[in-house]
């Protein structure tokens, strides 16, 4: 074959290469961009469907990590908790986002009632965002709420014991007494742990606050 046909040739396929790569290129544009309109219309399914089909013709380009992370919230949306961790990983591992990162994933672990991962989760978030508001009362109200538990389980206990010994069931000499004195003690210090945990993070919260002085009071009057 003459030399001039081959150029001819290699030039044929190089403008077919060109325009399949150009074509995959505004392919992946026009997707993403379906993705973006669906999205801020809130058609969640839609746009997952557009980004991932989007993410399968990426190509060796950088990855989008708005994308990333704006298809883990879809799948979220959707209550595709399996698909919304995967996306929120991978942009957690890109550092992008990462303070609505940790609040997603929290969601996540919420969601699946993965409390060691909740909790896992929402201290791994403000190691790497110290400052976030969000995931700090996140934290605090889990921990207030496992103090307003104890807080209310020793009162129900103190409370039961009290009307045993007005039935004359016992007194408070007998060791039945005891026992549930002791009882009560566990869970009003088990309580004043949790909520200072709690006010360790919000410390102007006026209700922790309040808890843990009625806790404190009523372990000062058990014996």
């Amino acid at each position: 074959m003459p030399k001039f046909y081959k150029m001819k040739k290699l030039t044929v396929v190089l403008l077919v290469c060109f325009s399949v790569s150009s074509m995959y290129a505004q392919n992946v544009v026009s997707l993403k961009n379906e993705g973006d309109k669906a999205m801020g219309a809130k058609q969640y399914v839609i746009a997952l469907t557009k980004y991932e089909k989007a993410l399968a013709v990426w190509g060796k380009k950088p990855v989008d990590n708005a994308m990333i992370f704006s298809m883990g919230e879809c799948a979220y949306r959707v209550n595709d908790m399996k698909k919304s961790l995967m996306y929120i990983d991978q942009s957690i591992i890109a550092g992008y986002n990462l303070d609505m990162d940790y609040q997603y994933r929290a969601c996540i672990m919420k969601a699946q009632k993965n409390t060691e991962g909740y909790l896992k989760t929402l201290k791994e978030g403000l190691v790497k965002v110290p400052g976030s508001k969000a995931l700090k009362e996140t934290l605090s109200k889990y921990y207030f709420d496992e103090g307003d538990k104890h807080y209310h389980e020793a009162c129900d206990i103190m409370k039961k014991a009290s009307e045993q010994m007005k039935g004359g069931k016992f007194s408070s000499s007998d060791k039945a007494f005891k026992v549930q004195n002791d009882k009560a003690k566990l869970d009003f210090n088990e309580a004043l742990k949790y909520l200072n945990m709690a006010l360790g993070l919000t410390p102007n919260d006026e209700h922790a606050k309040k808890v843990k002085s009625n806790c404190t009071n009523q372990l000062q009057m058990l014996i």
